[in-house]
Formats: C-alpha cells, structure tokens, sequence
C-alpha cells in the first residue's frame, strides 16, 4: 500500500473533528478554491532503500508530507490541533523529520502548515 494512502486511512480512523476531509496524493480540482473546509493534503516525499547487505536491502523508509489548508472561518485552537495529530503521529511509529512556518495562501487567504512525516519499515 502507497505511504499516503495509509497514513490517510490512519488520520481518518482517528476521526479528528478539526479535519473536514484528507486526501491521498492530489486534491480533487473543486476543492483547491474551496475555504469552507480544513482539508489534509498528503503527497509522497523522498522515500528511502535501507540496510543494504549482500547485494539487496532490507528496509525502507516512507516519507510523506502533510499540508494542512485550514478552514477561513476559524473555531478551533490551531496549535493544540497540531499538537494533538504530532503526538497521534509520533504513538503510530512515525518520526516528525521537518516542521516549516505556517503561511497564507494568497489566493484564498487561508492559513496553511506543512510538516513531514516518516515511518521505517524493515522488509
């Protein structure tokens, strides 16, 4: 199974009430203008072959990145939102790799967070 398609099927398992839908590898063109929702964008990012040994290898890290556009009408504490799907994360094996600001996307004036995610897995 694809990183992003499982790590979707967790997030949704866990039924967090601040997400309104997550998807898998690429948002569906209606929803890229859409400011109603706090959608979960996953895309696969820079998976790796590890622990080589005679002539193949023996693990593999997934890793992907989660953007979140966050709703324009606001009633939830971002922050204790996040903190909250990190620690999810970190107590499903998953190591936090990279964390970045979060932003305001120009066009729709949401506020967006981005962070990356990796799951090792021996083979």
């Amino acid at each position: 199974m694809l990183a992003t398609v499982k790590l979707k099927e967790l997030i949704e398992g866990k039924e967090f009430g601040e997400i309104s839908e997550v998807y898998a590898n690429n948002l569906p063109k209606e929803l890229e203008e859409n400011t109603d929702k706090t959608i979960v964008l996953l895309t696969e990012s820079n998976p790796s072959l590890d622990l080589s040994g005679n002539n193949t290898f023996f693990g593999k890290t997934d890793r992907v990145e989660v953007q979140i556009f966050y709703k324009a009408d606001i009633d939830f504490d971002i922050e204790a939102f996040e903190m909250e799907l990190l620690k999810f994360l970190k107590s499903e094996h998953y190591s936090i790799t990279d964390m970045r600001e979060h932003s305001i996307d120009p066009d729709t004036l949401q506020i967006t967070g981005v962070f990356f995610v990796a799951l090792d897995k021996l083979i």
